[in-house]
């Protein structure tokens, strides 16, 4: 456990080696990566913070979570864990904050799956979550509903072709929020977050960025995250039949290019692009 500002976070810490930091997206926990860090453990020290508001975290009332505010808090963990120079890894929005974090340390490699970009759409509804009396009277409704809407979403808007079991998923994401700090803290996060602050971000220099995303990603579209890693300069990975939950549905895959080893198409991942 890990005291931050704005409250404290558990780092899970797998295997012994080069750092490694898997940062997890925007309402996830750490659970994402247990399957890459399975594989990578082996040869590397994989970091898995629970980010503040999330999974078994412990935020005060007041916490905020601005892009500014998530960088520096891992940047204090980093710090806390004496670690310098880690590789970075983030999926959807903490693609964003592994990024943000490579513009103001030094770190090795920086792999972005499924990255939230600065054309992702903020969906209009957040802005009547600015109010904190309507969070404060939506907070039951965080935990009632927490089940049937993260169901939805793992369905609908997450999983590709090769789902994890669904309902072990559904408790991993949904089960943490009964909390109802973490509840309040979840629409705090809502509301702060912008993908369009990443325009204001410098690109990272003398490191390299690889974008990895999946060819049925209902979240963020593959030609955006293409268009980002042309902006960004980076290197770019296409799965065929992933969709924005890539990292525990190619798991292995995900892992070799963490791990910088080549990726060859397979028979049943024909399309594969590098």
């Amino acid at each position: 456990m890990i005291e931050v500002r704005g409250g404290t976070v558990p780092v899970r810490i797998l295997g012994d080696g080069p750092p490694v930091m898997l940062l997890h997206g925007l309402s996830a926990n750490h659970t994402e990566w247990l399957a890459i860090a399975a594989h990578l453990g082996r040869t590397h020290r994989v970091i898995l913070p629970d980010l503040l508001g999330r999974g078994s975290s412990s935020p005060e009332p007041h916490a905020r979570f601005t892009l500014s505010e998530e960088t520096e808090r891992i940047g204090a963990i980093l710090d806390s864990l004496g670690v310098s120079g880690p590789l970075l890894a983030g999926h959807s929005n903490g693609a964003s904050l592994a990024l943000s974090l490579a513009s103001r340390i030094p770190c090795r490699r920086v792999v972005l799956f499924s990255p939230v970009t600065p054309w992702t759409e903020r969906p209009a509804s957040l802005r009547f979550l600015r109010s904190r009396a309507i969070r404060s009277a939506i907070r039951p409704l965080v935990a009632l509903c927490r089940r049937p809407l993260t169901r939805y979403i793992l369905t609908r808007r997450v999983y590709g072709d090769r789902p994890p079991p669904i309902e072990d998923a559904v408790g991993r994401y949904a089960d943490p929020y009964a909390d109802p700090a973490r509840a309040l803290a979840l629409l705090q996060i809502l509301v702060d977050w912008d993908p369009s602050v990443l325009w204001g971000l410098p690109v990272p220099q003398d490191v390299s960025l690889h974008v990895v995303t999946g060819d049925r990603d209902r979240r963020i579209p593959h030609d955006e995250a293409r268009r980002w890693a042309r902006w960004l300069g980076a290197d770019f990975t296409l799965i065929a039949g992933a969709g924005h939950g890539l990292t525990e549905e190619r798991a292995e895959m995900c892992a070799q290019i963490l791990a910088g080893k080549p990726v060859a198409p397979r028979s049943d991942d024909p399309d594969l692009e590098n």
